[in-house]
């Protein structure tokens, strides 16, 4: 239909199409793919979890999975299950999940598999090694990160200047409350311009259940910097970063807005 003029009879007919249509609310799948282990030494076996994947109107949906090496796909109806397979060979591969409802409407996600005796290469970006760093926390110790390898690690940037910040952090206390027990480390990385600030902050709040880091730089702190956060071109904060048990950085991005739940459960 084309409308050459705005018309009350026109706005009456899109008001009713909306209403109609529910806003345009699109059903669609929404894909997950989820993998406790992403890097390893040949042979690397990595267990894939669908169980995450969904349909926003929870239409049935037929999966396909392509390990990336090469081998045949996976194909199959069930999501709530894992799928093991065995990459034999060194080498970097992408693994892609894609759901087809019986509407013939698609999803996919992606993995990058790294088969290799030392892991991903080094970076800031999804799907590489985490720089390591060594830095003082608010309670007078010494943290380095890589002492962190083998469990699960939530990394968020925050200031006590930051209004978002402090929203963010009650969440941010829920998860080291809910996970911590299986394998979750919540390490906060101050922007302070003052380590009492956060000090202060934390205390008058009752959040111990942070590991809780302070270096001078205020915004331009080192760590931040090392991790292009805030300064001259950096992402602005509350920005989280979740890093596997293996050390890759799986998610960056806000802690309330982009994480979810089934993300980390994924890691534990």
């Amino acid at each position: 239909m084309r409308i050459v003029r705005t018309s009350g009879i026109a706005v009456l007919f899109l008001v009713s199409l909306v209403l109609l249509t529910g806003c345009f609310d699109e059903s669609t799948p929404i894909a997950f793919l989820a993998s406790a282990t992403v890097s390893g030494p040949a042979p690397l076996s990595v267990s894939f979890n669908l169980a995450y994947s969904e349909h926003s109107h929870g239409l049935p949906m037929t999966f396909e999975l392509d390990f990336g090496d090469g081998t045949p796909a996976e194909t199959g109806t069930e999501l709530d299950i894992a799928i093991h397979h065995t990459y034999a060979n060194g080498g970097t591969y992408v693994a892609t999940l894609t759901l087809t409802d019986e509407e013939s409407v698609q999803d996919s996600d992606q993995l990058t598999i790294t088969v290799s005796q030392d892991g991903p290469p080094i970076g800031v970006g999804v799907g590489m090694t985490a720089p390591d760093f060594t830095s003082s926390t608010t309670d007078g110790g010494a943290f380095t990160l890589s002492d962190l390898r083998g469990r699960v690690v939530l990394m968020d940037f925050w200031g006590a200047w930051c209004p978002p910040c402090r929203k963010s952090m009650p969440h941010l206390d829920d998860l080291a409350g809910t996970y911590g027990p299986d394998g979750l480390d919540v390490v906060i990385i101050s922007t302070d311009t003052s380590m009492q600030e956060s000090i202060d902050y934390l205390a008058d709040n009752g959040y111990t259940r942070f590991i809780s880091l302070w270096e001078p730089g205020g915004r331009y702190t080192p760590i931040a910097q090392q991790y292009g956060v805030l300064g001259d071109s950096g992402v602005g904060i509350p920005h989280t970063i979740l890093i596997d048990r293996q050390g890759v950085i799986r998610f960056r991005g806000h802690p309330t807005l982009d994480l979810t739940d089934a993300m980390i459960e994924a890691l534990i």
